[in-house]
């Protein structure tokens, strides 16, 4: 089939463009007879290493060019067609998955955090995200605390930090100077509802402000049920266009 040769092609490419090249290192050669076991053993992993890395391109690749074709349509259906955000079918002539929203997305950092504010200015969709702020103990100063003196110090908790006899001279100086934080701060995002399950309400209906939500989210679509019509005859191709792709990529500089 072309089409599944044009996707693995590109996917193997995709995945050698990525891939960086190595730096001149020491190394050590495996020779003599009690290490050819164990240089047997380091092909084998190479071997798997590197068809793992090809077909983890290969399928993330197939996924965003079946995906590119089916969301759009699955969109539609959710904001207008009044279908629920949940569980739906694929098929073609010989293939059938279900797919599943798992409504999990990817982490809001502070890119994805500026492309949802975006939405706001581009589309007039407004999400709504939490910001969820965690305290904890600068470990920095356990680290440098001996064990035998930390009992002592967990008594002195209630006092003032400097004053301890416990803590270092030189972790007070870092405190005074700023350095070291007592008490380090960190934030976390979170929507304050869910997005797919409110995908409608914020898309107000329309199809193209709800592919705008997706792909800012980025909610996780897991691919089960796969089902061929023709097993044997697909898989064996499918390999053997591994097969073929693999022995035209590139090989990596010593």
């Amino acid at each position: 089939m072309a089409k599944m040769k044009d996707i693995i092609s590109e996917a193997v490419k995709e995945s050698a463009s990525k891939s960086p090249k190595p730096k001149r290192k020491k190394v050590y050669t495996l020779t003599g007879t009690k290490q050819r076991v164990a240089a047997s053993a380091l092909k084998v992993l190479g071997a798997l290493n590197a068809l793992n890395r090809v077909l983890g391109t290969i399928t993330s690749h197939a996924r965003r060019a079946m995906f590119s074709s089916v969301i759009p349509e699955w969109l539609r259906d959710v904001v207008q067609g009044g279908r629920e955000p949940n569980s739906f079918t694929v098929t073609t002539e010989d293939a059938k998955a279900l797919i599943v929203p798992m409504k999990k997305y990817a982490i809001i950092d502070e890119d994805r955090a500026s492309k949802i504010m975006d939405l706001k200015e581009k589309y007039d969709v407004d999400i709504d995200i939490e910001e969820i702020k965690h305290f904890e103990f600068n470990p920095k100063l356990v680290h440098d605390i001996p064990e035998e003196k930390m009992d002592s110090l967990i008594d002195e908790l209630k006092k003032v930090l400097l004053k301890s006899e416990n803590v270092p001279a030189a972790t007070k100086k870092d405190i005074r100077s700023g350095r070291t934080s007592i008490i380090e701060e960190h934030t976390e995002y979170r929507y304050g509802e869910d997005v797919l399950g409110n995908l409608p309400k914020l898309s107000q209906g329309d199809p193209k402000k709800a592919e705008a939500i997706i792909n800012a989210v980025q909610p996780v679509f897991s691919i089960r049920s796969f089902e061929l019509e023709n097993k044997e005859v697909d898989v064996e191709e499918a390999l053997d266009l591994i097969k073929e792709s693999l022995s035209e990529m590139p090989e990596a500089e010593s």
